[in-house]
């Protein structure tokens, strides 16, 4: 199978990239250089904003994009709009191309405006000018002025209709309505009025009596306040006299102190059990048995314990000192990788001070272990 070199591979994805950049920046001046199209021109006397790489419609279908617009050097005040438009969209020569507005807040395209097909000579040619005019954005929303006329007048029509009083499908018969609710409401009202005129001696007789019995309740109010001040009195001492009540509180502490004493109980039995439990690991470990009582007791197995982490120190200074012994993943783009020498871990100063410490502490705990032999 062939390979390529990483050069080659580099070199393909360069040219790559600089041919998308190229079609890009072809693109956003509103041409597209991957599809074949047709060049047209338009002369505006204003172009009101319109700027390269806007889009250009056909009955509301974009078929291709502004690629330049400049001055005309004729007449130096003359604008040429050039039209960037796909080759399969025929286009008559008295095709209308308008500027027109996208949206409220800005931005223009060319709206163009095809009448009827054409075949042969009767279609615009690449590099021929087409008839340019300008729409306003409200053109460009509500259609032709004249057409609007007609919406208004029709509008105008339906709001004659609903306020006519005398049209079923209007507003009339509810006008109607409310004016003889309006008449009844005024009947009513008087006929109120009426009514309050005949009776205010009465009612005058009515609040004057009512305003008697609030003044008797407000001077009979102290009189009130001490009844109720005694009664109050009097509940209080037949329920603090309450023989029930005392005999309920002594029996509920009674029962709060004896299942405080049960609680104490299986906390000591509790503890017991945990004192035996810890009594037993402690004697196993003094014997020797388990792991961790032949670690305590076992000198072999401590020497065996010392072996392995000199060797794990020799492995991890050796990591340190040549880490790319141990590094499997090789990278390659431009030369072979070279290695440097290896350097032997006893050459590094920071491992002969571990040993030393190493050794010293190995033999004065072999010293330590033999003297208590001895005694």
């Amino acid at each position: 199978m062939f390979k390529f070199r990483n050069e080659t591979k580099v070199g393909i994805l360069a040219i790559v990239a600089m041919g998308a950049a190229f079609w890009g920046y072809q693109f956003l001046k509103g041409k597209n250089v991957l599809t074949t199209s047709q060049t047209f021109y338009v002369k505006y006397a204003n172009v009101d904003q319109l700027r390269p790489s806007a889009p250009i419609f056909v009955s509301g279908l974009q078929v291709g994009m502004v690629k330049d617009i400049h001055i005309d050097a004729e007449d130096g005040k003359s604008l040429i709009v050039e039209l960037n438009i796909e080759k399969d969209v025929r286009i008559p020569k008295d095709a209308t191309a308008s500027i027109i507005g996208l949206t409220l807040m800005g931005g223009k395209a060319i709206d163009i405006v095809i009448t009827h097909p054409c075949e042969g000579d009767g279609c615009a040619k690449s590099r021929d000018y087409l008839q340019g005019t300008t729409r306003s954005l409200a053109q460009s929303l509500l259609g032709d002025p004249k057409e609007l006329d007609v919406y208004v007048a029709k509008l105008r029509m339906a709001f004659d209709t609903l306020a006519d009083p005398n049209s079923k499908e209007g507003l009339g018969p509810s006008v109607k309505a409310m004016e003889t609710t309006l008449v009844n409401l005024a009947l009513v009202s008087a006929k109120l009025d009426a009514l309050l005129a005949q009776n205010r001696a009465n009612l005058g007789a009515t609040l004057t009596n009512v305003a008697g019995i609030t003044q008797n309740l407000k001077n009979s109010n102290s009189d009130i306040a001490a009844a109720l001040s005694n009664l109050k009195a009097v509940s209080e001492q037949i329920k603090g006299a309450g023989v029930d009540e005392t005999a309920k509180k002594a029996g509920v502490a009674l029962d709060s102190i004896i299942l405080a004493l049960g609680s104490l109980k299986n906390t000591l039995n509790s503890t017991e059990k945990t004192i035996a439990k810890v009594d037993g690991i402690a004697g196993r470990l003094a014997n020797g048995e388990g792991t961790a009582g032949r670690l305590l007791t076992d000198d072999v197995l401590f020497e065996e314990i010392v072996r392995t982490s000199r060797q794990l120190s020799l492995i991890t200074q050796d990591l340190r000192l040549n880490p790319k012994r141990y590094n499997t993943v090789k990278l390659k783009i431009f030369g072979k990788n070279k290695t440097g020498d290896y350097m032997l871990p006893t050459d590094d100063p920071a491992y002969r001070m571990l040993l030393d410490s190493l050794d010293r502490d190995f033999f004065l705990k072999r010293k330590a272990a033999m003297e208590g032999d001895k005694k």
